[in-house]
């Protein structure tokens, strides 16, 4: 129920959040982290304009749901969001041993040489404190959200129609 609850409120400021994010990511500079296709509009089914290889730099323009809008050498077209890296990443460390990122916090803890590495989060990619102060909830979009669920009934009666039939799958390691 409380989590039910948390997600009812935190998902119109996700939305917002995303939305901000097309904005703020224009123009910033990103390389495919895979081979990829560069479709014609923002869609699977769409016309592939060029295939990608991995590590292709690209010009990022605009986002649109899953989608980045890119400049690839001369052509422009689209790429999943989730393809691509940038060069806008956070620097995180680690000491040693457990416990040791609440101890560095207070001041002591392990005295070797922190290991850093760098992550980059899609979610929150070029996103502003700014952004964050002006971001506000959609409440047209959750609804639209909310209109693609399906209960229970529905599901079933899908199956059927579909003739979908049900399949046992072991767990891993769990031998049946």
């Amino acid at each position: 129920m409380i989590a039910a609850m948390t997600a009812r409120l935190l998902l119109p400021l996700l939305l917002a959040l995303l939305s901000l994010a097309g904005d703020a990511l224009a123009q910033e500079p990103a390389s495919t982290n895979r081979a990829t296709d560069l479709k014609e509009r923002p869609a699977m089914d769409a016309r592939t304009l060029a295939p990608l290889p991995a590590e292709a730099p690209v010009k990022v323009l605009a986002r649109q749901g899953g989608w980045t809008q890119v400049e690839a050498g001369a052509q422009r077209g689209w790429v999943r969001a989730f393809h691509l890296k940038f060069q806008s990443t956070v620097e995180t460390s680690s000491g040693g041993g457990v416990g040791s990122g609440i101890t560095s916090i207070f001041g002591f803890g392990s005295r070797e040489a922190p290991k850093t590495s760098k992550v980059a989060t899609l979610g929150i990619r070029g996103l502003t404190p700014e952004d964050f102060k002006n971001a506000s909830p959609d409440p047209a979009a959750l609804r639209k959200m909310q209109s693609y669920r399906a209960d229970k009934a529905s599901a079933e009666r899908f199956a059927r129609e579909a003739k979908l039939a049900p399949v046992r799958v072991a767990y891993v390691g769990s031998g049946s």
